[in-house]
């Protein structure tokens, strides 16, 4: 927890002319971001929908068996699609959890119980026991399917011993594959290594696994053209929302002054990107993005720039959210609160009449989040 500097006032000012950051390694390059024409936008557009309801006759299709349903499944998660059809997804899954298979099939096994305990359903590591050799270690098995393993491994409970030692055995058994596979088998080994599957942040996979499965023997044709459609419109997106919440943060300069703060917008952005990526979470990237800015300011301020008083001050102000507050400010800081107070109004303007009471709470738990930085 951080805490406010006791500076003495004689030296504050001096501290704070000393205080100075790098500027963004980004420059201007967001501020000048200019979209493909609205024609092109609209064409991809246009062609993605038809992709997408093609896609969808491929996941609705009729009996099929096992294995390829799971392979349909997780292929549509790794390319970042799966959000489209999340309903005929979830009847497949219902069908794969109440259907037999081939529990001696390690990578079978393997690909079901990641599906299964990945979407909430409550499926048993026991299976693994049937992998089990006398010595305690697991049968041999091919990478594929060790890898399968591994990143069903990740989704264990405290009770699932066995998933811990499968961990510790498969890590051995693919550092040591790795020497001697190729790609693209060796790439997703090394990846997984690094970042196992379901830790990994989905528009980041996508990118990743596009190429991979380009070159898979089994792809289809319309997922891979839906899933580089897809990729690329959702850039489009994401290059706005992050000129918006650029030009959001040159204006709370602009207006506040305070050259004295780190520029960390579009590092925020990604991070708030890789927690809800799906093109329906637009509003809830760029709000995340303004409000982890703004406790960044905050916590610059507090750290290294405030004195004890005036960091009392700013709390006593935040913890008012009005703007009658501004008159218990140090001047450097009532730019910046009003910038404050016109941001939480922008998030309920953004979202309407009916959802607009959110913010209330939205500022309840900033407060609390303010309170870690005081």
């Amino acid at each position: 927890m951080a805490s406010p500097p006791a500076l003495h006032s004689s030296n504050a000012e001096e501290l704070r002319k000393a205080t100075t950051f790098h500027p963004s390694l980004w420059g201007d390059f967001f501020l000048t971001y200019q979209p493909p024409t609205a024609p092109r936008r609209t064409s991809m557009k246009e062609r993605a929908q038809v992709l997408r309801e093609d896609v969808r006759k491929i996941v609705v299709k009729g009996s099929r068996e096992l294995p390829e349903t799971l392979n349909l499944i997780i292929a549509l998660q790794r390319l970042g699609l799966d959000s489209y059809y999340e309903s005929e997804i979830d009847e497949l899954l219902h069908g794969v959890y109440n259907s037999d298979y081939n529990d001696k099939d390690l990578n079978l096994a393997s690909l079901r119980f990641y599906l299964l305990r990945k979407n909430g359903y409550d499926v048993s590591s026991d299976v693994f026991l049937n992998f089990r050799t006398k010595d305690g270690n697991f049968v041999d098995a091919d990478t594929r399917s060790l890898l399968s393993l591994y990143n069903a491994a990740y989704l264990r409970t405290r009770e699932d011993k066995v998933l811990d030692e499968a961990i510790s055995y498969t890590t051995r058994c693919l550092q040591d594959a790795l020497q001697h596979s190729e790609p693209p088998l060796a790439t997703e080994v090394s990846s997984f290594l690094d970042i196992p599957l379901f830790k990994k942040v989905g528009i980041m996979e996508a990118r990743n696994y596009i190429p991979i499965y380009e070159n898979e023997s089994t792809r289809n044709e319309a997922i891979l053209e839906f899933a580089k459609l897809n990729f690329n419109l959702q850039q489009l997106v994401f290059c706005e929302e992050v000129k918006e919440c650029t030009m959001w943060w040159k204006d709370i300069h602009a207006k506040s002054k305070l050259s004295f703060v780190r520029d960390r917008i579009v590092e925020l952005y990604f991070w708030m990107n890789s927690a809800c990526y799906y093109p329906s979470y637009s509003l809830s990237r760029i709000v995340l993005t303004k409000i982890v800015a703004i406790i960044t300011i905050l916590d610059d301020i507090f750290d290294t720039y405030g004195t004890t008083e005036e960091c009392m001050q700013i709390a006593e102000a935040i913890y008012r959210w009005d703007e009658s507050a501004v008159s218990l400010l140090p001047e450097y800081v009532k730019g910046f609160y009003l910038c404050l107070l016109e941001t939480f109004k922008s998030f309920e303007d953004e979202l309407g009449p009916e959802k607009s009471y959110r913010v209330f709470y939205l500022k309840e738990k900033a407060s609390t989040l303010f309170d870690l930085i005081t």
